[in-house]
This record gives C-alpha cells, structure tokens and sequence, in this order.
C-alpha cells in the first residue's frame, strides 16, 4: 500500500503544501522525505532529509513529534492548529492534517503525509491544538476537520 503512494498522482495544487515523513520510532521522532515549495518558503529553508531533532528544539519539538507519535498509536488522521511567531513580531496561523501510512494493512503506520495550510488570522492562540479524527468525525468516507469554534453543517443522508 505504502509503495503505491506516489505524490506526483496527486491533484497539483496540493504538492506545494504537502510532506512525508518517515517515522522513526514511537516517540514521535521522525525523518522529513519530501517538502512541497510552499512549506520551504515559509520555513526558509528545505528540511528534505533532515530530522525532527535536528530541526526543532524546545516546546516546539515537543509539539511536532506529539502529533506524528499520536497518528502512528492511534493509527488515524491527527488534525492541528498553531501559530508561527518570528522575532520581528510577525506571525501566521497554520492547520495541519496528518495522516499516517503503513506498508502493511494491519502494521504500525512507517510514514505519514502531511498537508499544511497556511492562513492569516485576527487573533492567534497562544496555545497549539491537537485533535484526533475517529469515525464520529468522518462523513461518507470523508474526514470533516473544523476549525476551534466552527460548527458543522448537517447534511441529509
């Protein structure tokens, strides 16, 4: 399955923002393959071939490798929200949906896909959100991820 997954099958429009990342071990830990230009651009640098622990220090990475370990265990689509700050004051929020793989269909995920989407926002929060999406928030085979605060339309079956 894993082997199948080939990011220049995907819609265009979406290689911009989106990585893989190889996981590592269960902590989280995990080796960036592939980074769409948009995520280089806003990063100012291309992480492909680096680690989480040779990128990110602090609470950041403590913030980054929870969400890739929490995808591997729970073995589902983990959706996020943060803000990045720069030192001059600057800052963006970003959502981040990560979904993890795996090369066999009962083995622990290897590798996840990440797509991040960067978005202008009056008011930043100061703390990251984490949200695991189960069945209850999947909708005809589609996952549905909202954002703090917004409510889902209901639909006819």
């Amino acid at each position: 399955m894993l082997d199948a997954l080939d990011p220049l099958k995907l819609e265009k429009r979406v290689l911009p923002y989106l990585v893989v990342a190889e996981h590592l071990d269960d902590s989280g830990l995990v080796h960036f393959r592939l980074v769409g230009e948009e995520m280089v651009r806003r990063w100012g640098e291309n992480f492909r071939g680096r680690r989480s622990d040779e990128l990110f220090t602090g609470d950041y990475r403590v913030f980054i490798e929870k969400y890739f370990a929490l995808a591997r265990s729970e073995r589902c689509p983990v959706y996020s929200e943060s803000v990045f700050r720069w030192n001059d004051g600057g800052w963006i929020k970003t959502t981040r949906l990560i979904l993890p793989f795996s090369s066999t269909p009962n083995g622990a995920p290897t590798r996840s896909v990440v797509v991040q989407v960067f978005l202008p926002s009056e008011q930043p929060q100061s703390v990251p959100e984490i949200r695991v999406l189960r069945e209850q928030d999947m909708s005809g085979g589609v996952i549905v991820a909202l954002p703090g605060g917004a409510r889902q339309a209901s639909t006819p079956n």
